[in-house]
């Protein structure tokens, strides 16, 4: 393509474009519009199309130049006018503050051949055309100072030309193939599009190029690079001829961790904490697992790490560990409120790094089923953990806790004071267990009677997550199994606890408009008869993360009409969550579920239904949810609606 702004495509030759395609950029807009850019005041604060602490916007800049941008693209394909036209910035920022003088705005009109040039490559069209005019002149004819109309008038006119294809592909260097499944490449030159006859978009040359450098990466080769690139452009057949050359640079091992940014941390507990092991194989997935590693002590404000330029004679590559430590204490606190729990507020205070080596002591409290004036009424729970990671391995966390609480249902009012100290291991990503020493000592008074309990446990977890987000899934699945084999002394019974609970997300839509989430559980308890059981153990069913529409543990086999628990349960529960803007959205739902008195889930008895619509607001760190739900099958004493407000999803 010739230089200077009316330019046109270079037909019946060759041409060479060296040090790889054009970079992908977008911007502007479909077919032909007209806009003037004006100053507009910014919120600082809005949530649900409400804004505050809104300021008062500035005096317009008496010498900044407003524009009207004319955008047309020779193209009958909507899809490429969007992206050819969304290439450029003068477009995007034409409703922001206009350029403060002329040489700014002409400044900003030289940059969109470039731009509009790259959005042309990454659609596969190397011989298009691309004139810009202002107020009708050559913006190259302007002078930085000269004086414009306000606003000016901006035409850009876009001529893709034909569509070129890849012809020969090249590539030398390439990673050897591996059985080895961890380094196996997820993605292929292949498998991206880099093959003879298909579109020659720039955008699969350059994830090629990573790809091919990701491959040698994954065998230990931590300095592959791009040698040589080239890709020529052959206007007569309206293809592009691709050659990539691929160094791998050395194998490499990992050498010594070293660690930057640390002040009350123990620099060398935060290197044993990457668990970066000097002498291994270099492998990039390891790299990313220590990042992760080091954010999830919840010390640091920021944590990476940064391998060393060369590769060492040894074949040691050498590590650092930047980090920035957080404050070392912390005050926090939530509020909850239903229609039928009543509202529940809660606070802690957490200091993070005990003795150096990222130790948590966490006081926390809770109150509870607030909705009458009586204190008698509400649920009370005060704890105190002690957190230490690294134990045994780094993967490894010990935690110890004292708690009490007091819980007054319709069921049951429960007085209970526990003591526990486990185990939590990361056996690899997404796959963790847990298994702790329990005791505990409860006052029960039930439909029964006033019981004492006395029970030792051995409570484990075992749970695979595999989800995009914790608060807003859209993706994968999660499933938890729970065993705890116990022994009651004042009754002499020994007996196991036993539930799994599974969780799946469908982006139906792939972009996350559109989710299907669904959650199923079910539970036993083997051994003791149900009255010499805590009824804290017991099952229950009923409220905003079981079956939305009825009260808190309200649902369950009955006893004199009180409801009493159960020994087995099963709960499900389908949500479609659509998006109806880029930050609200609804979620139609049902809730079904029940406790039986049996050790197994009867289902000749009646199954509780409830369900609703929910509406989710994303705030971006999870999305504020608001679901309304009514009963399906109510008993008399169950109300006739619910509301659930909380923070992120309901599962």
């Amino acid at each position: 393509m010739r230089q200077g702004w009316n330019r046109g495509p270079a037909r019946g030759r060759r041409r060479r474009f060296v040090g790889g395609a054009a970079s992908v950029l977008t911007g502007m807009m479909i077919g032909t519009a007209a806009v003037t850019g004006t100053a507009a005041p910014a919120a600082a604060f809005e949530i649900f199309g409400w804004r505050f602490f809104e300021d008062e916007p500035e005096p317009p800049n008496p010498d900044a130049q407003p524009y009207t941008v004319d955008v047309t693209v020779a193209t009958e394909d909507e899809d490429l006018q969007e992206t050819l036209s969304t290439s450029s910035l003068l477009y995007a920022q034409r409703e922001e503050d206009p350029p403060p003088s002329t040489a700014s705005f002409l400044s900003r009109v030289n940059a969109e051949y470039g731009r509009i040039v790259a959005g042309l490559y990454s659609e596969g069209f190397y011989g298009g055309t691309v004139e810009i005019r202002v107020d009708g002149r050559d913006p190259a004819t302007i002078e930085p100072d000269a004086a414009l109309p306000k606003p000016v008038p901006v035409t850009i006119a876009i001529d893709p030309g034909p569509r070129f294809a890849f012809g020969q592909v090249a590539i030398s260097g390439r990673a050897p193939a591996t059985s080895d499944p961890k380094d196996q490449p997820e993605e292929t030159p292949e498998s991206l599009g880099l093959v003879p006859g298909s579109v020659a978009r720039s955008g699969i040359v350059l994830s090629s190029e990573r790809a091919l450098v990701d491959a040698w990466r994954e065998q230990g080769h931590p300095k592959a690079e791009i040698a040589n690139r080239e890709a020529i452009a052959d206007h007569p057949s309206d293809t592009l001829d691709v050659a990539i050359d691929v160094a791998s640079g050395p194998r490499a091992v990992y050498g010594p961790v070293g660690v930057t940014g640390t002040e009350r941390m123990d620099p060398a507990f935060v290197a044993y904490m990457t668990n970066l092991k000097p002498g291994a194989e270099y492998d990039p997935d390891d790299i990313e697992k220590a990042q992760r590693q080091l954010r999830r002590l919840g010390v640091f404000a920021s944590a990476r790490i940064v391998e060393g330029e060369t590769v060492g004679p040894d074949g040691a590559l050498p590590i650092t560990a930047n980090v920035a430590e957080r404050p070392l204490r912390v005050i926090g606190g939530g509020a909850s409120y239903s229609t039928v729990d009543g509202a529940g507020v809660e606070g802690y205070w957490e200091h993070r790094n005990l003795f150096g080596r990222a130790e948590k002591f966490r006081l926390e409290g809770r109150v509870g089923g607030i909705a009458s004036a009586d204190p008698e009424d509400f649920s009370y729970s005060a704890a105190a953990t002690f957190l230490k990671p690294g134990v045994l391995t780094p993967l490894t966390d010990l935690t110890a806790e004292l708690s009490a609480r007091r819980e007054p249902l319709d069921a049951y009012t429960e007085n209970t004071v526990r003591a526990r100290v486990g185990l939590a291991h990361e056996f690899y990503e997404g796959l963790t267990g847990t298994i702790a020493a329990n005791i505990e000592a409860a006052e029960i008074e039930d439909p029964f009677e006033t019981r004492q309990f006395l029970l030792a446990s051995l409570p484990g977890t075992l749970t695979y997550d595999g989800r995009d987000d914790e608060f807003n899934p859209t993706t994968s699945f999660r499933t938890t199994l729970g065993l705890e084999p116990f022994y009651e002394f004042n009754y002499g019974n020994p007996g196991l606890i036993a539930d799994l609970e599974a969780s799946t997300y469908l982006s139906v839509t792939g972009d996350d408009r559109l989710v299907i989430a669904a959650r199923a559980a079910i539970g036993s308890i083997i051994g003791p008869p149900r009255e010499e059981v805590p009824a804290s153990r017991l099952f229950f069913a009923g409220g905003g993360g079981s079956v939305r529409g009825f009260e808190y543990r309200s649902i369950g086999p009955e006893e004199n009409g009180e409801v009493v628990g159960g020994r087995s349960y099963v709960e499900a529960s389908l949500e479609v969550r659509a998006k109806v803007t880029e930050s609200l959205g609804i979620v139609p739902f049902v809730d079904v579920g029940s406790a039986f008195a049996s050790s197994l889930p009867d289902f000749s008895e009646d199954l509780k239904i409830g369900a609703g619509l929910g509406i989710r607001y994303d705030t971006g760190i999870g999305p504020i949810r608001v679901d309304a739900a009514v009963p399906i099958n109510p008993g008399e004493d169950d109300p006739s609606f619910a509301i659930y407000i909380g923070l992120g999803q309901a599962f």
